[in-house]
């Protein structure tokens, strides 16, 4: 008998052209369960994650502040549109994918969102948040150090709505210093560890529930986000249309305000951080980590990230964006210095410089390669010893 290697038009005409049912008898033909171990891991997988999507959905059916905060959350997110703003979705790593996969969906809504890098936010990419807009931090602890940094410079006109493990806004570093008019929490707890329950420590359970969350959270009722975005493009035309410019008058004069007058010379006491607005980290044990270092720059953002140890340990803005891309968070101070790690910078390295010094002179003073990233003492011109403030010597050059 010849076997046919082919399937003839008749033939395929009786396949179905729809899956299977799940009940298929043909898919259980597997009576005492499946013998291959990854088969099995993978179906624990899937039952754990399927395990943590009802933990989530009980939350929301049962906890009254659960369902307030997201019920405020879309609330939010349709007043930001409503006044030509935009959802701003944030995350880091794993996270930061979840963000990524928000953003495209609002898109897909034709509302508009974008998506920030908080690393590169820092680096430059700030001015994309405005003050009508919505931030949507999502971090599993609640405390991931690149966006703790990131707090100090978001206007404070702008609403945070933060998906984290945390089940109450007092506990979540991300929201603790905000109003709570201001601060938005929508957990997404886990039933299990997943090293314990899966074996591996990438997150599983965690990534599952806060993506099912946000698109909970960006599928409400049709009416509530249904034409937003062609409502605030129809003002911001409106807004653009400029108004005609008015004719001088034949005896308008020129005041003397209005002439021409010398420029000052810059100098680099105008660019300096007050010494009386950096905060000096402290705790109750006496005992500092990276996260209490982190915590008390959102405390205090007039300091732009500057931090002091002790009157003569400073941590420069620089150190801290790079220590706060690190797995370190709980470290303590001495277990960083013990790494090797950027951190402070002590008063016998600060490049001490009298507030009257020009801009230009500071510039030519730390243009050689070692002084990148350098710290500046401002001290006063009348007592060398006293520090009016600080700068990093890059901060010579912002505004060129």
């Amino acid at each position: 008998m010849i076997k046919k290697d082919r399937v003839t038009r008749d033939e395929l005409s009786l396949l179905s052209l729809t899956p299977p049912d799940v009940l298929d008898p043909a898919l259980s033909t597997v009576k005492d369960g499946p013998t291959d171990a990854s088969v099995s891991t993978a179906i624990h997988v899937i039952s754990t994650e399927r395990a943590a999507l009802a933990h989530l959905e009980q939350l929301y059916e049962t906890n009254p502040l659960a369902q307030e905060s997201l019920t405020r959350a879309v609330s939010q997110i349709t007043r930001s549109v409503r006044s030509g703003g935009k959802l701003v979705c944030c995350g880091v790593g794993k996270s930061g994918k979840i963000a990524q996969k928000l953003e495209a969906t609002m898109n897909s809504l034709g509302i508009y969102s974008t998506f920030l890098h908080p690393t590169e936010a820092l680096h430059g990419d700030l001015g994309m948040i405005r003050p009508q807009d919505t931030l949507l931090l999502i971090s599993f602890s609640g405390r991931t150090p690149e966006l703790l940094l990131l707090l100090p410079y978001i206007p404070s006109t702008v609403p945070i709505i933060a998906i984290t493990s945390h089940l109450h806004p007092s506990t979540c570093p991300l929201l603790s210093f905000q109003p709570s008019d201001m601060g938005i929490l929508l957990p997404a707890p886990i039933h299990e560890d997943e090293e314990l329950s899966i074996g591996v420590s990438a997150p599983t359970s965690s990534t599952t529930v806060a993506l099912s969350l946000g698109d909970a959270l960006l599928s409400p009722p049709p009416n509530d986000y249904t034409h937003l975005q062609e409502e605030a493009q129809q003002r911001s035309s409106k807004a653009s249309i400029p108004a005609a410019p008015s004719a001088p008058h034949p005896t308008q004069q020129q005041s003397v305000a209005s002439l021409p007058q010398p420029e000052e010379t810059p100098r680099i006491v105008d660019k300096l951080v007050p010494i009386d607005q950096i905060p000096t980290v402290s705790t109750p044990t006496g005992t500092v980590r990276l996260l209490d270092i982190l915590l008390t720059a959102i405390q205090h953002p007039a300091a732009k990230s500057w931090v002091q140890l002790s009157p003569s340990e400073i941590i420069p803005p620089r150190h801290l964006r790079a220590l706060s891309q690190s797995t370190y968070v709980d470290m303590d101070t001495s277990a960083l210095a013990s790494l090797g790690l950027p951190f402070t910078v002590s008063r016998d390295d600060w490049l001490r410089l009298p507030s009257s010094t020009s801009v230009d002179d500071a510039r030519r003073l730390v243009s050689g390669s070692t002084a990148a990233g350098s710290v500046v003492a401002v001290m006063q011109d009348e007592n060398p010893d006293a520090c009016l403030g600080f700068l990093e010597a890059d901060d010579l050059w912002d505004g060129l």
